[in-house]
Order: structure tokens, then sequence, then C-alpha cells
């Protein structure tokens, strides 16, 4: 049973590799050529989108796999995947969150047609706060880093095929050491950090849904009169918000009941790669659908500059009064 669970992990983590890398890729491709002058907001959170789903695959699901073959992680090895699993998890919730909230702030300003609906992107330095969710990031999983231990009876070559299937989750703990730092630190603050971005992403989706359905009946003197690239670009990027969402939420729910009731399931073969796929899920999907945003778009937030430049507006032209 345990070599078939090993097999099994070894071969969701290689999908899950394979899937994710050639969607980042392409990705990260398809978007590269809009580079033009100052990046957007919405060019960068795209990017460290990629960079996380990299991260994961790359580092968590590729030493899973030498795990799996039978080399045995050392402490060193165990802190590395325990942080980088934490850290890239929590992150690509924060980013999604940030995505979601940014064509949240442009479709609210198209539907209540404000006066500064013109300005796509108002973040004058988009670069120093999608940094600080990264040192945020790091920082809040620094206890992790420091605590995540080997268990010493595995240290000293005991038998370990009594141990439950998937035992990367018994031979890496984290151990603090004090049960209310554990408690307050490792059951609440560490669950909320996620969970809460994740119930705000979800309400801020929800609230988009709204806002699409009055885009939909919004007239100019009782005549619908369409929408331009820039707006066609937000009401997409919105579309696809609440999608991810969609996609996002239940992959972390289900991790996180799987991971929490994991000692009444362990003896399950397939639980290795059910966990696996839940939590490298979104980073082998996603970039498939963030790339339908860009799909024979003229995209004002990523490619609005070079298509400017290449189909400039006649002066006879009246533009949308919600641009």
């Amino acid at each position: 049973m345990k070599y078939s669970a090993d097999v099994l992990e070894i071969t969701a983590c290689v999908i899950l590799i394979l899937v994710s890398f050639v969607g980042n890729m392409c990705l990260f491709y398809s978007t590269r050529k809009c580079i033009t002058g100052r990046l957007q907001t919405s060019f960068l959170l795209i990017f460290s989108l990629i960079l996380v789903h990299l991260i994961k695959n790359l580092v968590v699901n590729v030493m899973k796999i030498v795990y799996s073959s039978g080399i045995m992680l050392d402490t060193a090895g165990c802190k590395v995947l325990r942080f980088t699993a934490a850290l890239t998890t929590s992150l690509a919730i924060w980013f999604m969150l940030h995505f979601a909230l940014l064509y949240h702030r442009k479709l609210y300003r198209i539907v209540y047609t404000l006066s500064e609906a013109a300005n796509l992107d108002q973040q004058k330095h988009p670069l120093m706060g999608i940094s600080a969710l990264w040192g945020a990031g790091v920082a809040v999983y620094i206890p992790v880093l420091i605590y995540t231990r080997k268990p010493e009876y595995l240290n000293a070559g005991n038998d370990t095929d009594s141990l439950p299937t998937n035992r990367i989750y018994v031979d890496c703990l984290i151990d603090f050491g004090d049960k209310q730092v554990e408690f307050y630190y490792g059951k609440i603050f560490l669950v909320l950090i996620d969970s809460l971005p994740l119930a705000i992403l979800v309400f801020v989706c929800f609230w988009m849904s709204f806002l699409l359905t009055e885009k939909k009946k919004m007239t100019y003197g009782d005549i619908w009169i369409g929408d331009d690239d820039s707006e066609t670009e937000i009401l997409r990027g919105a579309k696809f918000s609440v999608l991810l969402m969609f996609l996002i939420t239940p992959l972390w729910i289900s991790h996180f009941i799987l991971v929490y009731f994991f000692k009444d399931l362990a003896a399950q073969v397939f639980i290795p790669a059910v966990l696996t796929a839940l939590s490298s899920g979104f980073s082998a999907l996603s970039p498939f659908l963030l790339m339908l945003v860009n799909y024979k778009m003229k995209l004002v937030s990523l490619c609005g500059a070079k298509e400017e430049k290449s189909t400039p507006q006649p002066a006879n032209v009246i533009l949308s009064p919600y641009a």
C-alpha cells in the first residue's frame, strides 16, 4: 500500500509540475510582450502569481517526488518544504485578492461613472505594494521556518514503514515548544492569515458579480452604446476574477479539511495524491484561465500603450462616456 501511495503521489506531482510549467510559461510569454513603459499593477500581479506558482511546483512538488522516491529529507529539507508550501499558498490568495480588488475598483468606477474613471491604474507605486506582500509573507512564516524539525526517532534510523501514508506530514513536524504559541500562532493566526483574505475575496467577487449585472443594464441617454477596449478589458478581468475565486476557494477549503482530519484518513492510499492535487491545483489551472483575459483583447492595463501607438484615435471620434 505504501508503494502504491508513493506512486500515486509521484504521478500527481509530475502531472502538476508539467501542466503548471507549461501554463505559466505560456502566460509569461503572452504578457511579456505587453511591457511598454511603466509596469501596471495588473501586469505585476500576474508576474507575481507566475513566480508563486513556479516556486510551489518546482520546489515543493519536486521535493515531494524526491521524498516519495525513498530519499529522506533532513531537518533543513523539512524547513524548506514546510516554509515554501505555506508561503506560496498564502501569497497566491493574497495576490488573487489584490487582483480582484483592482478590477472591482475599475468596474465600480465604470458602473457608477465616477469622474476619475478614465484612470485605470491609480496606484502610484504598484511595485512597492506587491513587494510589501512578499515581505509580509516571509515575515509571517519565519516561525514556521525556525520551528520545523525532524523527529529524533527518524534521525535514529527507526523503521518508518508503520507510519501513515504520505509520511512527509509526519516526518516534518512544526514543534513550537509551547502550547500557547502553538494554539494562538499555529492554529488560529496561520488559519486566519489565509481564511480571512479568502473570505474577503469571496465577498469582493460576489460584489463584482452584482456590478456586472448592473453594467449589463446601463444605458446612456436611453441608448446602450457598447464598450470600448478599456471597458472590455475591465469586464473580462472582473469575470475571470470571479471564476478564479470559484477555483481557489474550494481547493483551499478541501485541502484544509483533509489536513485537519489527516489522522483519520492517512491509511487511504489516494490521500497523498489528493492533498497534492488540492494544494497545487490552482497553480496548475489558473494560468490557463488568466490567459483567457488576454485572448483576442486590446488590453489597457497590460497592452494599452502599445495598442494606442499602433491605432491612433481620430480627432472626430466620440469616446464612450464610461471610458
